[in-house]
């Protein structure tokens, strides 16, 4: 059984513009995912070695902004999970999320929430949170700040764990905005309508505020982390994942 629980945001919603991006245009983000133009098969290939590797024990996972758990679900298999929570301020994606882990041999809550507010508001540890494409929507004092929340609400053995745009070392948020839209209208040309790639591009431009990979690494560093590293980087050279430990 899924339980979703409702909250209330209290005050500004920090990731407003990802929630109607998700609620206009879903069906875009899951044509990339099916075609896998970001690269989840990898991302999620890393996170289940990362988890499994982790714990040899049962654990809990905090899934913050999850939308419909897809490639988290396919990257549990495996693994010791025995608790996964996923945070999200979309109902309809957190709607999506219940039927793909309906019937998971793993208890599952899902939290209609703000993710800022979801981890700010934490009162119990857990074992290891997972941020995939959704983090680089807040600057980079924001970054700061919640993943500081998150250290302190990790897991002293736990591990943290994120998927997020990347800028090139010396580039600035024009550049790698401008190096995107060269690398991926080409490439996203045979999935994706000219409407459709001009939405997905706005939605970038709007909202993307991407770090380079020392700078995702000193935020980790700078919330507390004693050992931050790259585990991944994507064919593109626009989006890393990056592994934080206590």
């Amino acid at each position: 059984m899924v339980n979703i629980l409702h909250h209330h945001p209290k005050g500004e919603v920090v990731d407003a513009p990802a929630l109607e991006q998700f609620q206009k245009d879903w069906a875009l983000y899951r044509t990339l995912v099916e075609n896998d133009a970001l690269f989840h098969r990898a991302v999620a290939d890393h996170l289940h070695d990362a988890l499994a590797t982790a714990f040899d024990r049962p654990f809990s996972l905090v899934d913050l902004a999850c939308g419909d758990a897809f490639v988290v679900r396919g990257a549990l298999e495996g693994t010791r999970v025995a608790h996964y929570h996923g945070v999200d301020l979309s109902m309809p994606a957190l709607e999506l999320a219940s039927r793909t882990l309906e019937g998971a041999p793993f208890e599952v809550v899902l939290d209609h929430a703000d993710f800022v507010e979801a981890v700010t508001a934490r009162d119990a540890h857990a074992d290891a949170f997972w941020f995939g494409l959704s983090l680089h929507h807040l600057d980079t004092n924001g970054k700061r700040a919640l993943m500081t929340a998150i250290r302190q609400a990790i897991a002293p053995d736990g591990v943290f764990l994120v998927y997020e745009p990347t800028m090139q070392a010396g580039e600035d948020r024009a550049a790698y905005l401008a190096r995107f839209d060269t690398v991926n209208r080409p490439l996203w040309r045979a999935i994706l309508s000219e409407e459709q790639w001009r939405a997905i591009d706005a939605h970038v431009h709007a909202c993307d505020l991407p770090e380079t990979a020392d700078g995702w690494m000193r935020l980790g560093r700078e919330a507390g982390f004693s050992h931050a590293c790259e585990i991944y980087a994507a064919p593109t050279d626009l989006y890393r994942m990056f592994r934080f430990d206590p």
